[in-house]
């Protein structure tokens, strides 16, 4: 019966994220660059300087300052990401400085999806909670963009991997300030498109404490070409005769399978749905066994199950940061 309902509602899913799709063909391959961009993995993931931050308050409420925090991105990724942007609520009233990291999926319109399941739990223990906003998506889209998250992942190759690189950099560079001033703990939580760029993430950057991966997805080129969820996309690269082999050579250096986490292991915890039809479980599983089989609850239940399962989801999770910190 769970895979009933979990097929029903991944397959739901899908055919609402494709109500939108691309009218034009995104397909854009320059060889010499995307060498480039591959040809060094240390320079591709430079670690940022500290950030001149901005912080537009907008409230205070119940002992928490809410409001967007901004800064000049360290990544050149068009005019529309010049800025990186987090959404942030930081209590007033601890001195525990345990921070929260977010970081939402594919084509989220709004940040709500992790924030339903963890905010008010994390509220409660007077957490600081700050909530990225991925390159080219909401307010960090481009005039020209039909949907939020339309030119993230797309057939431009050099621009995926340039968005890819850009969210490393930004939470790199908030992960420094954080350490530098608040003086705390960093948790990062990432949701599919957010979880390979978290699991990316653990692979360059040490001062993280707990990393949880939820639903992530890994090899962008296997969810291109072998999953529904990267029908339109493939279109483009297959119209233009752009294999499956070549994406994955022109993408290696945002494949998370392809190394290891810099993290201890006992950081790390992975969450993945055993019907998921948005990511793959050959392509999840891989994951698992390359990092040396961290942490990981494997629930009966599709993509949805952030929905569906939110409950489980949040206590294996809270049970799992609060032995850590």
């Amino acid at each position: 019966m769970r895979k009933v309902i979990s097929n029903i509602a991944d397959s739901y899913g899908l055919h609402s994220l494709h109500r939108e799709y691309s009218e034009n063909d995104q397909f854009k391959y320059v060889e010499e660059e995307v060498t480039k961009l591959n040809s060094d993995f240390l320079k591709f993931y430079n670690k940022p300087i500290l950030p001149k931050i901005y912080f537009e308050k907008d409230k205070m409420e119940n002992s928490y300052e809410k409001g967007v925090l901004k800064f000049l991105s360290q990544v050149d990724n068009g005019i529309s990401n010049k800025h990186a942007i987090f959404y942030y609520s930081k209590c007033t009233v601890t001195d525990k400085h345990i921070n929260i990291i977010f970081v939402h999926g594919w084509r989220a319109k709004v940040l709500n999806r992790l924030e339903k399941v963890f905010l008010d739990s994390f509220i409660e223990k007077n957490y600081n909670v700050y909530r990225y906003v991925l390159p080219f998506h909401m307010e960090r889209s481009p005039n020209t963009s039909l949907y939020s998250g339309e030119y993230f992942v797309s057939a431009d190759v050099s621009r995926t991997l340039k968005s890819v690189q850009q969210s490393v950099s930004d939470i790199r560079a908030l992960i420094s300030y954080i350490k530098a001033v608040e003086k705390g703990k960093v948790i990062i939580i990432g949701l599919s498109l957010g979880g390979i760029v978290t699991n990316l993430l653990c692979e360059v950057e040490e001062n993280i404490d707990v990393l949880i991966s939820l639903f992530y997805g890994n090899n962008l080129s296997f969810t291109v070409f072998e999953t529904e969820a990267g029908k339109y996309i493939k279109k483009d690269f297959s119209g233009n005769n752009f294999s499956y082999s070549l994406l994955s050579k022109s993408w290696e250096v945002i494949n998370p399978c392809l190394r290891k986490p810099i993290l201890d292991i006992d950081k790390i915890l992975l969450v993945s749905g055993e019907y998921d039809k948005y990511v793959l479980n050959k392509d999840t599983d891989g994951l698992w066994e390359k990092w040396g089989r961290p942490e990981r609850y494997k629930y009966s239940c599709g993509h949805s199950g952030i929905v569906l399962s939110k409950d489980r989801i949040k206590n294996d999770v809270l049970k799992f940061i609060d032995k850590r910190v």
